[in-house]
């Protein structure tokens, strides 16, 4: 294929770890441009320790791609953009801050990959949020090629394999996998769950009227695994909860980012 090829990828801060792994895994992306709209601005450095032989570039969304320079040859660029998870508090507001990015970016890429779920009713429809795109739309995509439930779908390995976790679970059960691990004061200040991350009665009530009576890990294997499980035992003794964790897979990921890459192919 003639000319620079660009991947495009929109994802939510909750996949971070998933986002920085697939990209990090791809030995053809060489470049990489991150445009961060998260607090935190982690997805580039993890990229960066994963691969320091890629040329990564950070910066957070007053960027303008406009001044992007794509890399020479046919070498693959990827150009991430990761959005804050504050922004589930309103799915139409998170499926337009989407949109507005697909159109940024698709001025330079072949192919998009949208990195979240259904998310409610926020990205329901792919026809409709494809309509207008000049170029092809992936979003992370069950067996039978209907998009994911959300993040926990996404790591649980698809729909059935989310609805069979939830009916194995005895009770209610608050779920956390490595970026809610390791985020989770923050992340629930974002999503007005907590207002001040050193006062959390706010929260222990919370989890009191839900019943909540444990919390599971969901374990990719990504991450530093010590760490991990470190922060799910901070989390399980602050809020008295019994502590477990399963085993998840990446085949979602994986799958869907193959195939938002195969469209780079397409005329």
């Amino acid at each position: 294929m003639s000319g620079p090829k660009v991947l495009g990828i929109i994802g939510c801060q909750v996949l971070e770890d998933e986002m920085a792994y697939i990209v990090a895994s791809d030995q053809e992306a060489k470049q990489v441009l991150v445009i961060d709209g998260t607090a935190q601005k982690t997805l580039g450095n993890k990229i960066m320790r994963m691969a320091p032989d890629k040329k990564v570039m950070c910066f957070d969304e007053k960027y303008d791609l406009k001044d992007f320079q794509l890399a020479s040859g046919a070498e693959m660029t990827v150009i991430m953009w990761l959005k804050p998870i504050g922004l589930h508090q309103s799915p139409p507001m998170l499926r337009e801050e989407v949109v507005k990015a697909i159109g940024k970016v698709e001025r330079f890429a072949k192919s998009v990959l949208i990195f979240y779920g259904e998310c409610g009713n926020a990205f329901r429809n792919l026809e409709k949020l494809s309509q207008g795109a000049r170029v092809p739309i992936t979003m992370l995509k069950d067996r039978d090629g209907s998009p994911i439930d959300d993040c926990y779908g996404t790591e649980l390995g698809g729909k059935e394999e989310y609805r069979q976790f939830l009916i194995d679970q005895p009770g209610p059960t608050y779920l956390l996998n490595t970026m809610w691990a390791a985020n989770w004061r923050s992340f629930m200040q974002e999503i007005q769950m907590l207002r001040d991350p050193n006062d959390l009665e706010e929260v222990r009530e919370v989890f009191k009227y839900m019943d909540y009576r444990a919390i599971i890990g969901l374990n990719t294997g990504l991450g530093d695994q010590e760490e991990f499980e470190r922060q799910l035992e901070e989390f399980a003794n602050i809020f008295e909860l019994k502590k477990d964790k399963h085993r998840c897979t990446l085949h979602v990921v994986e799958n869907s980012y193959r195939e938002a890459k195969a469209n780079l192919l397409r005329p």
